[in-house]
């Protein structure tokens, strides 16, 4: 008899704390980061500050290449981005622009761009 009602309460104790643990509500995680996403290729981002933009003209090889005059990229402006780890750092292409541009930030700032298109 006692060896029954202690099996009931732990089983119910078990049963109780797998049911709460169900319960609780998960949060959304993000699938991928900014720095992986713009360094496997273009990717769409939607800028969230003004950033100042210089057209590249290209030249082989690569490190021939020069920059246009300074311009600048308004806030809220959805571009293709591009991040790689030689010559010039950022890569951008402009919708209804011809050619490539880059843009003036650090390498390791990513503040400036959001994924995807948010306006």
């Amino acid at each position: 008899m006692k060896h029954r009602f202690l099996i009931t309460v732990l089983s119910s104790v078990m049963l109780t704390g797998t049911v709460s643990a169900a319960i609780v509500p998960t949060q959304n995680v993000q699938a991928i980061g900014k720095k992986a996403a713009v360094n496997h290729g273009y990717r769409k981002v939607t800028l969230t500050k003004t950033v100042r933009i210089r057209k590249i003209h290209k030249r082989i090889p690569t490190y021939k290449s020069t920059l246009g005059p300074t311009e600048y990229a308004d806030k809220k402006f959805t571009v293709k981005l591009m991040q790689v780890g030689t010559d010039f750092g950022w890569y951008l292409k402009i919708p209804g622009y011809r050619g490539t541009w880059t843009v003036s930030k650090r390498h390791n700032d990513y503040s400036w761009f959001k994924l995807g298109w948010h306006y």
